[in-house]
């Protein structure tokens, strides 16, 4: 069943914007009486074609559906900025898996510079995160926010547990983290990886260093394995 995801409150009724509405009627060609799921403000329903006006189309409600397709454990992912197709890989993967929310992440040995250009790059990657909550019924799509560095996030999110994969720890694994909050913070490191000065600023800071073991991952595919890796074991529980 296809989903839409729409800014406004569904009443009785709701207009799908424009880009959906196109998407309804010219790509996915749904017929009259299909059933499709909107996920909107006031949240998630079962919903029918009532009518097309001026290319608009209106959804009448059939019912609400509960929510079950996102998971009780909130992990805000700061990414490294990676070079171009492997960033949209990274958060792709990630929001499939079930991360909350993103913040490209700044650091020294970063390849990518996206200085100059970062507004549309952020709205780029808010469309690569789109694209996969609809594919993965996420019930919210995790919003891309613009970039920071390694001091805004210590001074700003000091109230979450910070998990840190890095390839030089050789001991500690995510098992051994027993006290961990539903609120995680997870930083993944670029291509280069950290330099050693950013380690020791999150450890003094109360980052959990880990590692994913003895093989070195890229660091796209860190973010997803990490991602899930802290889902699926705070869930367990």
């Amino acid at each position: 069943m296809y989903r839409f995801f729409e800014e406004s409150k569904f009443q009785d009724s709701i207009n799908l914007s424009p880009k959906n509405s196109h998407h309804f009627l010219k790509v996915l060609r749904i017929g009259e009486r299909e059933k499709v799921e909107v996920c909107a403000n006031n949240g998630i329903f079962l919903a029918e074609l009532q009518e097309v006006e001026e290319n608009i189309v209106i959804l009448k409600k059939i019912s609400e559906v509960e929510p079950k397709n996102e998971s009780k454990i909130k992990i805000t992912l700061f990414q490294a900025i990676l070079k171009g197709d492997k960033m949209d890989q990274a958060l792709k993967q990630a929001t499939e898996v079930g991360v909350s929310e993103i913040y490209p992440l700044i650091l020294k040995r970063n390849v990518a510079n996206i200085e100059q250009k970062s507004d549309k790059k952020v709205q780029r990657w808010q469309k690569v995160v789109e694209a996969a909550a609809k594919q993965s019924k996420r019930d919210f799509i995790p919003k891309v926010n613009s970039p920071i560095n390694l001091k805004n996030l210590i001074d700003n999110f000091k109230m979450k547990d910070l998990i840190v994969p890095y390839e030089s720890e050789e001991n500690k694994t995510l098992y051994d983290l027993k006290n961990l909050s539903s609120d995680i913070a997870l930083v993944i490191g670029s291509e280069g990886g950290f330099e050693e000065s950013e380690i020791e600023l999150l450890k003094a800071n109360g980052a959990n260093i880990i590692t994913l073991g003895n093989r070195i991952l890229r660091a796209e595919t860190a973010a997803v394995c990490s991602s899930f890796s802290i889902i699926y074991y705070l869930e367990s529980r």
